[in-house]
């Protein structure tokens, strides 16, 4: 639906994923683009739409395109000189992921309000919509960062300097925060009239508000499996987001409010790679970023008809793909580009959660023993999934592609649980190119998998960091604003500190 008036808050707004200037240094500084005695119900519209950019692509923010780099979607064209601050180098310094940080803390600052104000004026479905983003956003952080202030955060004068809480309790707290959120949504009091021009997601959906909620705590449970003694918690979880009723996602979660080929109101990739006459950026990201050589390949190994949808062929009717790090790789316009399937249109929709995701989602947690099914029920999740990646991408029926017989395609040619799972993020990973890259990342570090994702080949890779990053770096903004909180936290090293989730 169209909401072109909501950009008129969107505009002034829309930076807070960029940050910028001393102002944002302090997460428990008022934040100057939050309203003011706002009503939830405005406030929520921005903050939704500001929680979309930063979800795959923003200009602002190089980790949001970089993990497209690291996790083989992406690559510099050969158009452009390497350096030793690229994302073929996999350097980082404290100001690496700082506007994140900052951006991610506003829009968080947003969702606490509306969370707040909602609760007393007694408006269950705001409240729980925001607990349900707020969720989100944290776990983001959480899987980039580890620990970060949670428990004392926005609490203005009261904790200048908050503290940094334990990641795993973090997430554990959000699983409950998750459960009132379903539980709230189920409500009769929850069920609004204005959900058209306010809810940018569902439109005041409940229901489909209680499945995004269960299947957002889903991919965070699913996180945890590899956590020492997780198993017997995810399964009592999961059980509970069973008993609630609402079922998980089967339509892609998305935001849309009113995007539009205008100045200022583009669907967000959309926007980070085309102009306003729906052309590439002249000498700008549709120029430096190209299609990965590995991804390209790997469709092609398996005959795959998304290929000519993620990635577009160069003006010879071929695929050219980009090595990460590799000073050979051909110049921007003779290297393939993202394709239609992805960069539809300028209206197009962000995508928060995608129906596969959630499908690829419950095929893990059936193989691995926390839903019930069983290997049929597995493998119907699974072809789900797929099909739900065709259907994003209009690539039509994926019948014949998932009999194909090939063990990165075919169920009953993939044997046994580890093959299983292999299956299930390989196709997962094919899923989430240039629709919730994030996703795969964490996958990689959760797993290892896809285990053939390649390194980069930089010359410029400093000594004893030559391996895919394993988190981000605390931002300086901390270490100028709350120093010994962020300290306290000791020595952090981007390629061998770990999130808990981390094996």
């Amino acid at each position: 639906m169209k909401k072109l008036s909501v950009f008129i808050s969107i505009i002034i707004a829309g930076i807070s994923l960029s940050g910028c200037g001393k102002s944002y240094l302090d997460i428990n500084t008022p934040n100057p683009n939050a309203a003011t005695g706002a009503t939830p119900e405005l406030v929520i519209t921005n903050a939704m739409t500001v929680t979309a950019s930063g979800q795959v692509a923003n200009p602002g923010i190089a980790p949001l395109q970089f993990i497209s780099g690291w996790m083989g979607y992406w690559a510099p064209s050969g158009s452009y000189a390497q350096n030793s601050v690229d994302v073929a180098s996999y350097f980082q310094t404290t100001g690496f992921a700082d506007a994140y940080w900052i951006g991610a803390y506003r829009n968080l600052e947003d969702y606490y309000y509306v969370e707040t104000s909602a609760k007393t004026q007694v408006k269950p479905f705001y409240e729980a919509a925001a607990k349900a983003m707020k969720s989100l956003v944290f776990a983001q952080l959480v899987d980039v960062f580890n620990n970060i202030p949670y428990s004392q955060a926005f609490q203005g004068t009261l904790v200048i300097n908050p503290k940094y809480d334990d990641a795993q309790t973090i997430y554990h707290d959000l699983s409950n925060q998750l459960d009132t959120a379903a539980n709230l949504m189920a409500s009769p009091a929850a069920v609004i009239t204005n959900g058209a021009t306010t809810d940018v997601m569902f439109q005041g959906n409940n229901s489909l508000w209680i499945q995004f909620a269960n299947t957002l705590r889903l991919r965070l449970l699913i996180r945890q499996t590899q956590t020492s003694g997780g198993d017997a918690y995810i399964a009592g979880e999961v059980a509970k987001i069973v008993a609630n009723g609402g079922g998980f996602l089967t339509q892609d979660a998305y935001i849309n409010p009113g995007y539009a080929n205008s100045s200022g109101q583009q669907s967000p990739l959309w926007g980070y790679f085309r102009t306003l006459t729906n052309l590439p950026t002249s000498g700008g990201q549709a120029d430096y970023w190209k299609a990965s050589s590995y991804a390209i390949n790997t469709l092609k190994a398996y005959n795959d008809p998304r290929l000519g949808l993620i990635y577009d062929t160069t003006s010879s009717g071929s695929y050219v793909g980009s090595v990460l790090g590799s000073p050979n790789n051909p110049p921007g316009n003779a290297t393939s580009s993202l394709g239609p399937g992805l960069l539809q249109s300028a209206a197009q929709n962000a995508i928060i959660i995608s129906a596969a995701e959630s499908y690829f989602l419950q095929a893990e947690a059936i193989v691995r023993g926390y839903l019930p099914g069983g290997t049929t029920a597995a493998q119907a999740a699974y072809e789900a999934g797929v099909q739900a990646s065709f259907n994003y991408l209009g690539a039509g029926s994926a019948t014949a592609y998932l009999s194909s017989g090939n063990p990165m395609t075919t169920w009953s040619a993939a044997v046994g649980t580890q093959a299983e799972i292999a299956l299930i993020i390989r196709q997962k990973w094919i899923a989430d190119d240039g629709v919730t890259p994030w996703e795969s990342y964490d996958d990689y570090r959760r797993l290892g998998l896809p285990a053939d994702i390649p390194i980069s080949v930089s010359p410029y890779i400093s000594a004893g960091h030559t391996t895919i990053p394993t988190r981000f770096l605390y931002p300086v903004s901390e270490y100028t604003t709350n120093t010994v909180n962020v300290n306290a936290e000791g020595n952090i090293d981007w390629t061998t500190s770990k999130v808990f989730w981390q094996p």
